[in-house]
């Protein structure tokens, strides 16, 4: 089971979202993975809290970016975000995160694949950022 999976946790835990350059560790792919699979097996509530207080933390311009590219992504179904409302952007985060499965991927995972929409270095680091968090979160369980 998802949560059960301390290795894993462990590694998205180490994540630092400074890391443009992402030495191999954790590629975006298997960060969107690992977020779409905590997406899928949280709590609504907990997945709604950890959503907003990820939003919240980012600077403005860092979440217009995200918020951007998931309305620019054929992968989500997000037609339009606000990104100054940490509540709409961590709504869409989630709709995108639980879309149906494109080629075998979900969309978060379709979208940083080649050509992919989410191919922003900021929104990556974003993306590795969130997974950090996760990981951190369910090690404290």
């Amino acid at each position: 089971m998802f949560f059960d999976q301390r290795d894993r946790h462990e590694q998205m835990a180490r994540l630092d979202p400074r890391d443009t350059n992402m030495d191999g560790m954790v590629s975006p792919q298997e960060a969107a993975a690992y977020i779409q699979e905590y997406m899928q097996n949280a709590s609504p509530q907990e997945r709604q809290q950890l959503m907003q207080e990820y939003f919240q933390q980012l600077p403005p311009d860092q979440r217009q970016q995200m918020g951007d590219a998931m309305v620019q992504s054929p992968y989500s179904p997000v037609q339009n975000v606000r990104y100054d409302d940490p509540n709409d952007l961590a709504d869409a985060y989630t709709r995108t995160a639980q879309a149906p499965m494109q080629d075998g991927r979900s969309p978060l995972e379709a979208a940083f694949g080649q050509g992919g929409a989410l191919g922003n270095p900021l929104v990556k680091a974003g993306l590795v950022g969130l997974a950090g968090m996760i990981g951190s979160r369910l090690l404290r369980r």
